[in-house]
C-alpha cells in the first residue's frame, strides 16, 4: 500500500530536514539556561545562519536567511515576527546520529522539549538493549521520539509502538521518523488498554509540582509521582521476561534516594530484579531554590531496569 502523502506543511518540514542533512547540519541541544545565555549574544549571521537559527533559535532578516530555509519555514507555519525580527518557532538537533525537530522554547504547555536529558536517556537505552532481543516495544511519552527512534534503529525488524498526550509531540515525532526511515507505530494516550510487551521505555517528567508544561511536570513526592505511577503500571504490562527501561530524576532527600527505594519496594511486590544506575548526580540543581524542594539535597538522574 503506497504511504499516504504528507500534508503541506509536513511536507515543507520534511524537505527542511532533507535540506539539513544535505549539508551537514549539526546541533547539540543544552541545557535551557545555557541556551538562554548563548543566544542572547547576537542575531543571527551568515557565517553560521542554520545553527544560529535553527539551533540557537536567534532573530534574523529575511536576507540572511537562505531562500530554501525561508520558504520551508513559511510553507510549515514555523516562522513568527517580533521586535527583533523573524524567529524559527521550531529547533533542529542532532542525537545519535539523527536530526529531530523539537520546539523552539519551553513555556508552552505542549512544548517538545529535547536537551542534555534526551541524550543521557538514549545513551542509557543503547547500553541496557546492547546485545539484547525484543519482538515488540513500547515507549511511552515519546516527545520529539529521541527514544522511539534509538530503539528502531537497534532492531528494525521488532515493532514500536510510541504514546503521548501531546498531539504537538506525535506530529513532529512522526516527521523526525519518517525523515529518519523509521518505523514507528505513533498513537495519542498513555499506555495502550491491551498487549502485552517484551520492553517498555520511558523518560517521564520529573520536575516537582504542576507548571502547565506536559513534559516537565511530575507531580508530586517531589515530582517522582509520575515516574513511579508509570513504573507500576509498566511492570503489570510487561510479558513474562520482559523489562522496564526507565530514565528519570530521582530526590535525594536526607541522603535517600526516594525513586530508588520506592522501586525496590515496587519490583519486590511484582517478583521482578532490578538494575539501578545514578547516571548524573546532580541535574537540575537550580530547581532546588523553588518551594517544592526545600528539603532536597539534589536531583540525580538515573536509570532502572527491571525485569518481571
Amino acid at each position: 500500500m503506497t504511504a499516504q502523502a504528507p500534508a503541506p506543511a509536513d511536507a515543507a518540514l520534511l524537505d527542511l530536514l532533507s535540506g539539513l542533512e544535505a549539508v551537514g547540519y549539526d546541533f547539540v541541544s543544552p541545557t535551557p539556561a545555557t541556551h538562554r545565555l548563548v543566544a542572547r549574544r547576537r542575531r543571527a549571521s551568515e557565517a553560521d545562519v542554520l545553527r544560529d537559527i535553527l539551533g540557537w533559535g536567534r532573530a534574523f532578516d529575511p536576507e540572511t536567511a537562505p531562500a530554501w530555509l525561508l520558504d520551508a519555514l513559511t510553507e510549515a507555519d514555523a516562522v513568527r515576527e517580533d521586535a527583533d525580527g523573524l524567529r524559527a518557532r521550531l529547533r533542529v538537533s542532532r542525537l545519535d546520529g539523527r536530526l529531530h525537530l523539537h520546539s523552539a522554547s519551553g513555556a508552552d504547555e505542549q512544548a517538545v522539549f529535547l536537551g542534555p536529558d534526551s541524550y543521557r536517556y538514549v545513551r542509557f537505552l543503547r547500553q541496557a538493549l546492547s546485545g539484547r532481543a525484543w519482538r515488540k516495544a513500547l515507549e511511552i511519552g515519546v516527545g520529539a521520539g529521541a527514544g522511539a527512534l534509538a530503539i528502531a534503529a537497534l532492531d528494525p525488524e521488532a515493532a514500536v509502538v510510541a504514546t503521548d498526550i501531546n498531539p504537538h509531540a506525535l506530529r513532529l515525532c512522526r516527521l523526525n521518523a519518517r525523515h529518519a526511515g523509521l518505523p514507528i507505530d505513533l498513537r495519542r494516550g498513555g499506555f495502550p488498554a491491551q498487549g502485552a510487551w517484551d520492553l517498555i521505555a520511558a523518560n517521564p517528567p520529573y520536575m516537582a509540582g504542576r507548571s502547565g508544561r506536559l513534559y516537565r511536570d511530575g507531580g508530586d513526592h517531589y515530582g517522582a509521582e509520575v515516574a513511579l505511577e508509570w513504573a507500576a503500571d509498566a511492570l503489570s504490562r510487561l510479558a513474562p521476561g520482559g523489562r522496564l527501561l526507565l530514565y528519570t530524576g530521582a530526590p535525594i532527600v536526607a541522603g535517600q534516594d526516594l525513586v530508588r527505594s520506592a522501586l525496590i519496594t515496587l519490583a519486590r511486590q511484582r517478583g521482578a530484579r532490578m538494575i539501578y544506575e545514578e547516571i548524573d548526580p546532580d541535574v537540575f540543581g537550580a530547581s532546588l531554590a523553588g518551594p517544592s524542594y526545600s528539603e532536597v539535597e539534589r536531583i540525580a538522574a538515573v536509570g532502572a531496569v527491571v525485569t518481571v
